[in-house]
């Protein structure tokens, strides 16, 4: 990604951005961790990296705060270049995963140790302490220790103690990922009403697509070190711009250069989201017609391989008579109304406008 581009991606109503990434590079030896990043985070964004492990996410994440110094490259908080800097230096604070509560502190002088490394007196950071606990709604829990809280109230403690030191950026490594599922929904929705109530800057790396969907104002996929994709959670599904960003944020059927030119008569490889199909029966079809495009819509005979139950919805795997396999998500009272099994004949179908044009 150039810098015009991040400059560009940067730009909010909110005005300068709060963090600035220039030409970020880490090595470790012969592996090169982050190559070349350039990226601008507005002021007030909820901003995601997402990627699997090993893609750089997490390093750079380090860089901002501190935690490591680049090998070449500058981070800038604001308008200050911070490269060079302490982490105690640079005006953010970061909660990570595994919460790093002290056991032998209760819940409120865990929140409040920051402001006392700070040299803040005794009444005024337990006074800021039981606001940041009641901005997380745990005001009732200050005398506990943290071996007494559930996972989601540890969560709670840890993000009450980033905040009230006011830092201009929190960053979060993953903290949802030791919760369970319900849990963890649960919470996501909290982080996001807590970053709007609070108004800062939050930058938020994990794994998990469907967390970065639901959180993010924008999101940055990672893949070997580098940015392939910058934009808003729909951008990012809805335009996946290459085959890596489309297989790996969410579910894709895939056409290769091939397949698209022979089958659906287009040029170049294109990506296709599940939900975008629907299966009607193939009573009456010609069976020696596999694919057929008209008005824009193409309809191709398969034989359902396998049906699973999602809840909500059913995901079918349809074998085309055509050679590929597609993946069709269908709302489960839709696809049990007509009572679809493995070895079922049916014909897929959709437009041709949804298909995406990728690299």
């Amino acid at each position: 990604m150039s810098v015009q581009q991040a400059e560009q991606a940067g730009t909010t109503a909110s005005g300068s951005p709060a963090i600035v990434l220039r030409g970020l590079v880490k090595r470790f030896g012969p592996v090169t961790a982050v190559d070349g990043v350039d990226l601008e985070i507005a002021d007030g964004e909820f901003f995601s990296m997402l990627g699997p492990s090993g893609s750089g996410k997490t390093t750079v994440l380090r860089l901002i705060a501190g935690f490591e110094q680049p090998t070449d490259g500058t981070v800038q908080l604001g308008t200050t270049d911070v490269t060079g800097k302490a982490p105690f230096e640079r005006d953010v604070n970061t909660v990570f995963q595994d919460y790093a509560l002290f056991p032998h502190m209760n819940v409120l002088d865990n929140v409040a140790y920051g402001l006392r490394v700070r040299g803040v007196g005794r009444r005024e950071r337990r006074a800021r302490a039981r606001d940041a606990l009641a901005t997380v709604q745990l005001e009732h829990l200050g005398d506990r220790r943290p071996s007494q809280l559930s996972g989601g109230q540890r969560q709670r403690v840890a993000l009450a103690r980033a905040i009230v030191v006011e830092p201009s950026v929190l960053l979060l490594d993953e903290p949802l990922g030791a919760l369970d599922l319900k849990l963890r929904e649960q919470m996501q929705v909290e982080l996001k009403q807590l970053q709007r109530e609070l108004g800062i800057t939050f930058v938020f790396v994990t794994h998990d697509q469907e967390e970065a969907l639901t959180l993010s104002d924008r999101i940055a996929v990672f893949h070997e070190g580098r940015i392939v994709q910058l934009g808003t959670p729909r951008d990012i599904y809805e335009q996946p711009g290459s085959t890596y960003v489309a297989s790996f944020v969410g579910t894709s059927n895939l056409f290769a250069p091939e397949q698209a030119r022979d089958l659906l008569g287009v040029d170049g490889a294109h990506a296709l989201r599940p939900e975008k199909v629907s299966l009607v029966d193939a009573s009456g079809w010609n069976a020696a017609e596999p694919v057929r495009v008209a008005d824009g819509v193409v309809e191709a005979r398969g034989v359902i391989a396998e049906t699973i139950y999602l809840g909500s919805a059913n995901r079918v795997l349809v074998d085309l008579a055509a050679g590929p396999r597609l993946v069709v998500v269908e709302q489960s009272a839709g696809a049990l109304a007509r009572d679809e099994h493995r070895g079922d004949h049916v014909v897929a179908r959709f437009a041709l406008r949804d298909l995406v044009p990728v690299t």
